[in-house]
């Protein structure tokens, strides 16, 4: 068995053991010929090689964002072990997320993660030649630091054959497999809607086996909405035949409202028991009141300002802790044009999807193990024409993780962006004498159109001004617009950001400009490693002319550099 130190074929630097499981085991190692480019390489010890030829055949002609891709193999050697190296997922397993909360997902979360596992075995059904899975469960479901889904281990996947009447080998794991895998009968696509079946059962009531179940379903799974019931049961049906026929039937099922019963909303890539931003009026006891500047307070500030380069003497390369979390402070426009339409969908939409990415990153980034060391504190102001806290103030992360869902949000005809950055500031004078050795603060700002009111840009370079160790209070700028650029963005992966010589058609887009700080070159390095290609001196200034823009900038919003 390979070991930490090992170098693999004079390329691949062992690094350290991810897993082991029965069939062999999988390794983080370095790629010495592109840098030290973490990869993962999974070690197979057998003696016929044909088993994992076939499994290496099969990840080699996949393309899709949710299977990691085969960048090599080697056959087996003289011990009769294979290697498959493959790219590398960060993230955690779907069982260990499950763990990691308590046993509890909330149901919009679970349906998301199905939504996804669905479009993925959607792909393989209809492969030329279909591949069926045959081992779906938690632990072979990765959440990435998108969380997104990623499907791995395709040990006993397998190439369905039309005229073959059964498996050569009947293999599954025994609390997720289908009948079928453990009789003298050919697996087929609704072999893995019974493992979609038994994924939502084992999710839905708490971490229970569907083997082990006795009661009616509607029992075990009391509280789940009646058409998702009705959805799994039918996948969990003993007889293929009476199986949805294939994971889009499946998938429509999952999606159809119960009658009389409120949509679920869902959101995409990432949903948890977290945050809602969308429809409905927010509750009396959310709204707060904001903090008054005194003008002598003001003045002071400014004319500190005229004389500091913003960015110039911080480091910013603070590492974030649990006893020294970094401090993210959301402002989130939600004034009436939030409804209209972007990428197909509601602006409200994108933004809540794009929040819950950088909500999901920080927890990612605060997992260690099996638990969360909190390195994040947020707060959440959502505004109009008043100003809401959505959370009563900056909370952990783990805290927002557990405290269920947010206060909905309703949209409203004005926007008071100064009221917006005047709750920010009273945060951040509360917060800063204690968070002196930590990380710069983030204030990470949405808007979609022009504000109405006061000019909150005095009170934006205030804030600019303020500072801990590590440098001056970042601001960044989200701006939803449809016409906002001189020049659009065709390929936001290439965009080089907002610089100084970017060209705005519209008046605001110049004051949110003056009004975002330099992206410190610890954040862009982060980014970059998603393969964005923001330039050196760019702005923390994202025109949200697409979603992936909305969600590059909330990915921002996250990455600050932890230890």
């Amino acid at each position: 068995m390979l070991q930490p130190g090992d170098v693999l074929d004079n390329r691949y630097q062992i690094e350290s053991m991810l897993a082991k499981g029965g069939m062999g085991a999988v390794f983080l190692a370095g790629d010495r010929k592109l840098g030290g480019k973490p990869v993962a390489i999974k070690e197979i010890a057998m003696s016929d090689s044909r088993a994992f030829l076939e499994e290496a055949r099969i990840l080699a002609a996949l393309h899709h964002p949710n299977i990691p891709k085969i960048t090599d193999y080697f056959e087996p050697d003289d011990n009769g072990n294979c290697y498959l190296v493959m790219d590398y997922v960060r993230g955690i397993t779907l069982q260990q997320k499950f763990d990691n909360e308590g046993r509890r997902l909330s149901l919009s979360a679970v349906l998301t993660y199905a939504d996804q596992l669905c479009d993925i075995l959607e792909y393989l059904h209809h492969r030329p030649t279909p591949i069926i899975f045959r081992d779906l469960k938690p632990s072979n479901l990765m959440i990435d630091e998108l969380d997104r889904l990623q499907l791995i281990d395709f040990g006993i996947a397998r190439r369905y054959e039309n005229a073959k009447m059964t498996d050569t080998v009947q293999m599954g794991t025994i609390a997720f497999a289908a009948p079928e895998q453990f009789e003298n009968r050919q697996t087929d696509a609704r072999t893995d809607i019974y493992g979609i079946g038994s994924i939502l059962f084992y999710l839905l009531s708490g971490g229970k086996f569907v083997y082990q179940n006795r009661d009616p379903l509607a029992v075990a799974l009391a509280g789940v909405p009646e058409n998702v019931v009705h959805a799994v049961e039918r996948m969990l049906e003993a007889d293929p035949d009476k199986r949805f026929h294939s994971v889009a039937e499946a998938k429509r099922a999952l999606s159809m409202p119960s009658a009389g019963a409120a949509p679920i909303t869902r959101v995409a890539p990432i949903e948890d028991r977290t945050v809602s931003l969308s429809g409905g009026a927010p509750s009396a006891a959310a709204l707060i009141a904001t903090a008054s500047v005194p003008a002598a307070t003001a003045t002071a500030h400014l004319a500190h300002l005229a004389h500091l380069s913003i960015g110039a003497r911080a480091s910013y390369s603070v590492k974030a802790t649990q006893s020294q979390p970094a401090l993210v402070i959301y402002l989130l426009d939600v004034s009436g044009s939030m409804d209209l339409m972007l990428g197909g969908k509601r602006r409200i939409d994108v933004v809540t999807e794009s929040l819950h990415v950088a909500l999901r990153q920080m927890v990612f980034r605060s997992t260690k193990g099996s638990r969360i060391a909190s390195r994040y504190r947020v707060a959440i102001i959502a505004y109009s024409d008043e100003s809401r806290d959505l959370l009563g103030g900056p909370k952990s992360i783990d805290e927002i993780m557990g405290a269920g869902m947010l206060p909905a949000l309703g949209t409203h005809r004005f926007t008071d962006t100064a009221q917006a950055f005047l709750h920010a500031e009273k945060i951040l004078k509360e917060e800063l004498p204690r968070i002196q050795d930590g990380p710069a603060p983030l204030v990470c700002h949405m808007t979609d159109g022009a504000y109405t009111g006061d000019d909150p840009e005095p009170i934006a370079r205030r804030i600019m001004g303020m500072s801990v160790r590590d440098g001056n209070v970042l601001i960044e700028n989200i701006f939803i617009s449809d016409d906002l650029l001189a020049q659009p963005i065709d390929q936001p992966k290439r965009w080089p950001g907002v610089r100084d010589d970017t060209g705005f058609r519209d008046d605001y887009g110049h004051k949110l400009k003056r009004m975002s700080s330099v992206i410190p070159e610890s954040y862009r390095s982060m980014i970059r490693e998603s393969h964005y290609n923001l330039a050196a001196g760019s702005l923390l200034m994202f025109p949200g002319t697409t979603p992936d823009l909305v969600s590059l900038g909330f990915q921002m919003s996250a990455a600050t550099p932890i230890h």
